[in-house]
């Protein structure tokens, strides 16, 4: 049984914890929330409106202790940048590897991450989407870049009303994707719409003068977010450097032929 420190108690971090806990193949070691926060020493299956655990949500700040008392094998984080850096130097003794989900990085603490990352030999998938399909959809959308590099290309992205980081992560994976096959003065125009309950839509629309292609990945359902982060965190364990989820799907050497061929 795989044991999981989850970080983040959030609407995706509590479906991950939800799924967790209702699935046999893993095992809860953790919880953490952010300093400061209403859900600390409260026990995780009420904070869930289920029957308790017997593990309470701890703060962010005790995580080195609460790690060590655990035994954690791994960790998934769906929390905030501040957190997200706390949780890697908690992990750093123990060498404990995970998923980061988290969103609103700046390009520094992204580079400091994963500096953090390779000194320390530690092992981490970088999911700012972590969803099956649009990682699919990015592997697509590098062939597509290859095979129509004089079209227009536009990513539009609609999310609920309380995500905080415009565009989203997932919106400027999916430009940067295409810019690598791309002319390098092709720009790639990100418009965010925060709407509403929207748990993630992101639309590349491609377009010519004689004809348009679009592409559109959904999110539905928070759910595809927790399956994503669970395949990913039983990928990472015993591994260490840096993976994104072409890694985890294995679908990174049959691209490379894909994109040659065209």
């Amino acid at each position: 049984m795989i044991k999981v420190a989850v970080c983040g108690i959030g609407r995706t971090g509590s479906e991950v914890l939800r799924a967790i806990l209702k699935n046999e193949r893993f095992s809860l070691a953790a919880a953490f929330c952010r300093p400061g926060s209403k859900k600390a020493g409260q026990d995780v299956g009420s904070l869930l409106q289920l029957a308790p655990v017997g593990i309470v949500a701890r703060e962010i700040t005790q995580a080195e202790q609460v790690l060590a008392e655990t035994d954690a094998d791994v960790f998934i984080d769906f929390s905030g940048p501040t957190s997200t850096k706390m949780l890697l130097r908690a992990c750093k003794k123990r060498r404990i590897p995970g998923v980061i989900c988290t969103t609103g990085f700046t390009e520094a603490e992204l580079l400091w991450i994963s500096d953090f990352v390779s000194h320390n030999k530690l092992g981490v998938v970088y999911a700012p989407n972590v969803t099956l399909g649009v990682n699919v959809l990015l592997a697509a959308l590098k062939i597509v870049a290859r095979a129509l590099p004089e079209f227009d290309y536009y990513v539009t992205e609609t999310h609920h009303n309380k995500k905080f980081d415009i565009p989203s992560g997932t919106a400027k994976k999916i430009a940067a994707a295409m810019k690598e096959e791309l002319p390098p003065e092709k720009e790639i125009p990100i418009h965010s719409i925060r709407a509403g309950g929207y748990v993630g839509v992101h639309t590349v629309l491609l377009a010519s003068d004689y004809e348009r292609l679009s592409l559109t990945h959904e999110s539905f359902n928070r759910r595809a977010f927790v399956e994503g982060a669970l395949v990913a965190a039983k990928f990472i364990i015993g591994k260490t450097g840096w993976y994104d989820m072409e890694d985890v799907l294995g679908i990174g050497e049959h691209l490379e032929d894909a994109i040659n061929v065209v």
